[in-house]
């Protein structure tokens, strides 16, 4: 009878079983797609090999074509799995721009042959070679994944984006068949726009993926169906625009992701200055085909007429593409259109929440003083709730400001509770209320918030970035580290995420990799390569200290030509143990009105100021005095259970 030599493959506690499919830890099966167990066993056949991204896709994805952005969700399973998510990965190590290596030992097994049924003339003759060997399991799992109609990996490790009984639709971002490139921004901003407004139809029975993760398609050539099963989303709107004199065409189908049938198409033409209008009429039409039934206050926004100057509304959309693209430059760049928006059309809300937002990004961004800039965001706020009150959007800003400058506490809370409820697929609106969970101490409710933000953005590396915040409060680095790594495998160059591993493993007392991620986020947020390099050398040379030592000296430099944030003054003197100047420039921070001191009762770098009665002091001025920050169970840290 002929025989089958097979082999597997072990390294630390795990065993890898090629022939079924299976691994193994310590002698229990770990869950695993099909595409998950190719993905790994193409990096543990190649270890310490670097296997290049088009490599892993090519062997993993053979008959498909997929983005990366899949290839990086399969990797963040697998190290979940692994128990591999941290910044020091021991099992699946990220060469940032080219791919993937497999980092640890592995010890080929090969086990006695066995016997098999008896096999065809074009058989291998009983004998496997590795290679043949994962062939046909590229084959087989090819074969799986068509039977099984598996979609993205890494929702499979976390709770359904989508409630029971409430459809979810992603708005594919708008093809610019305009022939002129430099129009791109009036595409991008009817996609945004046309999620929110489907978004406040009737959130109950449908949810709407948000803009960060549906942009994250924008390039690329998968399908409907192949987007709406990473996705989680039933439905898929797409849409093209083209322009002629004084006219826009605006082509759009809706398609039912599951089997990718077209349920409807349709072409409008408008003169340039309806847009508006016929992003109401297409919201009402996919409402009506996917049949949604609109809420009283969705039908009143429907049938409210907004009409808007054509000139403002397109300085109105540059302004949300110079937003989206987050540098301080382009802050200020939104900040004039939108400004020119509100002067050409004083009665379009929507510009004066945009306007709110810029001033607002740039006093977070450490850009501007928060004296000079939070005043004009809420001014504006108010001019657009006067004008629209049921705007969720200006809600969730006014919120925002309240929050971080005025410290206004149970107003925040109202406002952001009103953004929710006037539209809960708002993401945004889920994130900063989470900020404000976190902030007054409620750890819990704060990541059950980031956990719906995630849902409704999934493929936001802001959101996972700002989960390991939360978690970071709760003193649980390993489980902030998860998350952060994953906001890197989605975008590497985020500097906010390299920032946060970069605490995580300061609070792990690991100080020397922490500043290691402190270096890498400022080269990736462009400063002058006279900084870096000092910044590189001290880091080189003495480490941790080295680093903050010299950053200081650059702050004080800075601060004698141009603004530099106190906090980040009083920041990074407790990090090299002065108490005093931490202390006094906190003093300053606050006459600024810093939106960082939100964080004074949650912040742990700050545990070392608050036996002193003049931190406590300081924490009574800002509102916090009586906020008890509650723990976040391990359960609900991994996700494995609703937070408590």
């Amino acid at each position: 009878m002929p025989v089958e030599t097979q082999h597997l493959y072990e390294f630390g506690p795990f065993r890898l079983e090629p022939a079924e499919r299976r691994l193994l830890h310590e002698g229990k099966p770990v869950p695993l797609t099909p595409k998950a167990f190719q993905t790994l066993l193409v990096l543990v056949e190649n270890q310490g090999r670097l296997v290049d991204k088009e490599e892993l896709l090519r062997l993993v994805w053979p008959d498909t074509f997929v983005e990366e952005s899949t290839l990086a969700q399969n990797v963040f399973t697998l190290r979940k799995q692994l128990g591999d998510d941290r910044s020091d990965a021991l099992y699946i190590e990220t060469v940032p721009k080219r791919g993937y290596r497999f980092a640890a030992p592995v010890r080929f097994v090969e086990l006695p042959p066995r016997p098999t049924k008896p096999s065809s003339p074009a058989s291998d003759g009983g004998h496997r070679d590795p290679r043949r060997a994962r062939k046909a399991i590229g084959i087989a799992a090819a074969l799986a994944l068509i039977l099984l109609g598996a979609g993205g990996v890494y929702f499979s490790t976390r709770p359904s984006p989508t409630p029971s009984g409430r459809a979810m639709l992603v708005v594919l971002p708008v093809q610019n068949l305009t022939g002129d490139a430099s129009r791109e921004y009036v595409t991008d901003g009817f996609t945004e726009e046309l999620i929110a407004q489907l978004g406040s139809l009737n959130p109950a029975e449908l949810g709407v993926i948000a803009r960060t993760s549906s942009m994250a398609y924008k390039t690329g050539s998968k399908t409907a169906g192949q987007i709406g099963r990473e996705l989680h989303a039933a439905y898929a709107l797409e849409c093209s625009l083209r322009e002629s004199p004084g006219e826009t065409r605006f082509t759009a189908q809706l398609i039912r992701t599951s089997d990718e049938t077209h349920i409807w198409a349709h072409s409008f033409e408008r003169p340039r200055g309806e847009l508006l209008a016929l992003q109401r009429e297409l919201a009402r039409t996919v409402a009506d085909e996917i049949r949604i039934r609109v809420t009283p206050q969705g039908e009143t926004r429907l049938s409210t007429p907004r009409n808007v100057n054509p000139d403002a509304y397109d300085t109105f959309v540059q302004g949300k593409f110079h937003w989206n693209a987050r540098s301080a430059r382009e802050m200020w760049t939104a900040v004039s259109f939108y400004q020119q928006t509100v002067e050409k059309d004083p009665g379009f809300a929507p510009a004066y929440v945009g306007l709110a937002d810029s001033y607002s990004m740039l006093a977070t961004m450490r850009e501007a003083p928060p004296n000079d800039v939070m005043p004009k965001a809420k001014d504006a706020l108010l001019k657009a709730l006067a004008l629209d009150s049921g705007l969720a959007e200006a809600h969730t800003s006014l919120g925002w400001v309240m929050d971080v400058f005025d410290w206004d506490w149970a107003g925040s809370e109202k406002e952001l509770q009103k953004a929710i409820e006037l539209n809960p697929n708002n993401a945004t609106a889920h994130h900063r209320y989470a900020i404000h969970l976190a902030s007054t101490g409620q750890l819990p409710e704060a990541l059950i918030q980031m956990r719906e933000a995630q849902q409704l953005d999934p493929l936001s590396p802001v959101v996972f970035t700002s989960t390991g915040w939360v978690l970071l409060r709760a003193r649980r680095p390993e489980d902030a580290i998860r998350e952060c790594r994953h906001a890197v495998d989605l975008d590497p160059k985020f500097v906010r995420a390299h920032l946060c591993l970069g605490e995580a493993h300061e609070q792990k007392g690991e100080l020397d990799h922490a500043a290691q991620e402190f270096l890498q986020g400022k080269i990736l947020g462009g400063d002058t390569p006279e900084v870096i390099a000092a910044l590189k050398k001290a880091t080189e040379t003495s480490g941790y200290q080295g680093y903050f030592r010299t950053r200081l000296e650059q702050l004080l430099a800075k601060s004698k030509t141009g603004y530099v944030s106190p906090y980040d003054l009083a920041d990074t003197y407790v990090r090299l143990g002065d108490k005093e100047q931490a202390l006094h420039w906190l003093n300053v921070a606050y006459q600024e009105r810093s939106p960082y001191l939100a964080n004074l009762q949650i912040e742990p770098r700050l545990d070392s100021l608050r036996p002193d009665p003049r931190f406590q002091e300081l924490v009574e001025r800002v509102g916090l005095r009586n906020v008890q920050v509650m723990p976040i169970s391990t359960q609900a840290a991994q996700g494995i259970l609703p937070p408590d």
